[in-house]
């Protein structure tokens, strides 16, 4: 992102952040990272060639010790599990919990034995979104949408 900022000298710092996001993968394989000897090393080169084409999509997901459900099959189902909960680290340095649904589970095939499943969430605007009732039990408002320009979440980041 530095190089980014250094070459876009004026630019406010959101644009910096999408711009980051837009062209990170081709920079990466722009790197041309050897494979190297150790896991990481071949992790990093498995991840500078990008996905396959081919998503395999799911209904439901075991991670975590949990297993989640896409929004449309919590419609069909007696139990409720597409609501999720992260925990992630701010620009400020401090923890802040984000709460939403899963919309979609999609599994990314970075190739043999490498896949990395990942959560396209519809996520409650923080402050406004989410409260405490009287019994001290969280209340999320689903409602109150926030955080529209970054729906998705690894599923090993998710509660």
């Amino acid at each position: 992102m530095n190089e980014l900022r250094e070459q876009n000298n004026g630019q406010i710092e959101d644009w910096v952040k999408k711009e980051h996001k837009r062209t990170f993968a081709t920079w990466l394989q722009d790197q041309n990272i050897p494979y190297g000897e150790t896991m990481e090393e071949h992790t990093i080169k498995q991840l500078a060639f990008g996905p396959s084409c081919q998503i395999t999509t799911w209904q439901m997901y075991d991670i975590n010790g949990f297993t989640f459900y896409v929004n449309s099959k919590d419609k069909k189902s007696a139990a409720q599990n597409s609501g999720v909960r992260c925990v992630a680290l701010d620009e400020n340095g401090e923890y802040t919990t984000y709460y939403g649904f899963v919309h979609e589970i999609w599994e990314l095939d970075y190739g043999v034995n490498f896949q990395i499943p990942v959560f396209r969430c519809q996520w409650v605007e923080g402050q406004r979104g989410v409260s405490l009732d009287n019994y001290r039990l969280r209340i999320v408002d689903l409602s109150k949408v926030g955080y529209k320009d970054d729906p998705w979440v690894l599923g090993n980041c998710v509660a």
